[in-house]
């Protein structure tokens, strides 16, 4: 692995050669900044937000500057990504963040997953409980075994004590029903705005029949990677999109500017912005 710094739009960031998201911080100076810009919606600065699936902080740190009276509690299991997320924590001052090298699911318990030296240009950032780097493609770098610990978040004795839960966002590569399996007792207690990735079909159907049971309804927040107003100016924008929805309690006010989620075919049709 080989890291270097880099300023950026929410402030100084390590990133590694070669990984995909860093590649496109490093030409940016941001990643995803239309997801971030709606984060700042979700979140007051007194807020309580959990970041399952953090990878190197590219959000984190946004998010921890917005509720910077608050608390943001970050989990990421690949041990050397995680790492690199508390030297960027560390880096810019978040004193707010909480960040455990755990990966969360439906039970508690150790579970074996893939490492590695990660010296390959690869997105690792893709990485999946439960296919390792070869979530998208198969990975021919070096793998090793490590252990890591699978914990429920309502288990999780840094949450036992909160008050308030604001903003749970979920980028877990498939595993996004497990963690809302796990969090049901934090769900059904503070009611929070959930932000979870849905890029597959399969993946949509399970997440919105999971929070629909909840009674949430769920709407389309579609981000393009890269904006023409990006930090560093780069005009050469590489195409790609991120696909996530937001579930929101019947309980709680429902954002009037965003379609709602009915079906993965949504995509096709006109109305899904792309922030």
């Amino acid at each position: 692995m080989r890291t270097y710094l880099k300023r950026c739009r929410w402030g100084e960031l390590l990133l590694i050669h070669g990984d995909m998201i860093s590649e496109y911080i490093n030409l940016y100076g941001e990643w995803c900044e239309g997801e971030v810009e709606f984060f700042r919606r979700l979140l007051p600065e007194n807020g309580v937000a959990i970041e399952v699936g953090s990878n190197i902080g590219a959000h984190a740190v946004a998010l921890g500057r917005f509720c910077e009276k608050g608390r943001l509690f970050c989990y990421e299991p690949q041990r050397v990504i995680f790492q690199i997320l508390c030297a960027n924590l560390a880096l810019n001052n978040l004193t707010n963040v909480v960040a455990q090298p755990c990966a969360v699911g439906d039970e508690n318990s150790w579970i074996e997953i893939e490492g590695s030296a990660y010296d390959r240009p690869w997105n690792y950032g893709a990485y999946s409980l439960a296919s390792g780097f070869s979530a998208e493609a198969g990975y021919a770098g070096e793998v090793l075994k490590e252990r890591v610990l699978l914990l429920r978040l309502d288990d999780d004795p840094h949450l036992q004590k909160i008050s308030r839960l604001d903003f749970l966002k979920i980028d877990a590569e498939g595993y996004e029903t497990k963690v809302l399996q796990g969090a049901g007792g934090l769900i059904e207690e503070f009611q929070p705005a959930i932000f979870a990735e849905a890029n597959t079909p399969q993946n949509f159907e399970a997440v919105l029949s999971d929070l629909r049971r909840r009674g949430y309804r769920c709407y389309w927040v579609c981000s393009r990677r890269a904006r023409s107003n990006n930090f560093n100016e780069s005009q050469w924008l590489v195409p790609g999109q991120d696909i996530n929805i937001l579930g929101v309690s019947h309980k709680r006010p429902q954002p009037e500017d965003l379609v709602e989620a009915k079906s993965f075919a949504d995509l096709e049709r006109n109305g899904v912005t792309l922030y």
